[in-house]
């Protein structure tokens, strides 16, 4: 069954834990035919329960929305580039596609094991199987960035855009420096540490203010004992 056959709610059902979809899925076909809405109900408890590795990825998506988008979006700029010969861009997007797919396996890597437990090399291939299978389909990537998926897809081993390659460079007798694209997320990365610095400096000046305060306040702290003492001394 494809998501554009369910509800738009049904994506919540197909991220929920497996041990709470079957009741996930009766509650929701009840509340879809209360509101007459019978063909969305039907849909819905029609939909059969998706394997552990596919929840865990739809998981993944609604836990890191951006990721997921960004993974999508890294896979159409691989495809682009790569037909039109930008081979620069096509290694950065490359780069970015890698990137959003390893943090969303992180994450449904998480869900995937036995509480308690790591889970298995098996199920931690199935996970990064599916994600790449996913973004190499049109339908699969639109179900992805939604959280939606019904199914795995692909095979184990499974690459996408695979036997794409960038065009080949001409060969330059000059000696090569950073790219163009380089040399933007460089400049990408040192602004994104000038903000941090920044940050850093900012907490430390509060802490520097917190501390001065404190200190303050323990000076009179410490004038008013020693007054109350004085004036308890001259009673005796």
């Amino acid at each position: 069954m494809t998501m554009d056959a369910l509800p738009p709610e049904a994506a919540k059902l197909l991220a929920s834990a497996p041990d709470d979809f079957v009741a996930a899925r009766k509650r929701l076909a009840q509340e879809l035919r209360d509101a007459d809405r019978s063909d969305e109900a039907a849909a819905v408890a029609a939909l059969r329960k998706p394997t552990v590795v596919v929840l865990a990825v739809n998981r993944a998506a609604h836990d890191r929305p951006k990721a997921a988008r960004g993974a999508v979006e890294a896979a159409l700029r691989v495809k682009a580039t790569q037909v039109g010969g930008q081979p620069e861009a096509f290694k950065e997007a490359l780069g970015e596609l890698e990137e959003a797919l390893d943090l969303l396996a992180q994450v449904a890597i998480a869900h995937v094991g036995p509480r308690g437990k790591d889970p298995s090399d098996a199920m931690r291939r199935r996970v990064r199987d599916l994600l790449r299978s996913s973004v190499a389909n049109d339908d699969a990537r639109k179900a992805l960035a939604r959280g939606a998926l019904t199914e795995e897809l692909g095979a184990a081993g499974f690459s996408p855009f695979a036997g794409m390659a960038p065009a080949p460079k001409k060969r330059s007798t000059r000696k090569a420096g950073p790219s163009r694209v380089e040399q933007q997320k460089a400049k990408r990365r040192k602004h994104e540490l000038r903000e941090e610095l920044a940050a850093a400096g900012q907490r430390v000046q509060e802490a520097e203010t917190a501390a001065r305060r404190a200190e303050r306040e323990r000076e009179s702290a410490e004038r008013a004992v020693t007054t109350l003492q004085a004036k308890l001394d001259r009673i005796d």
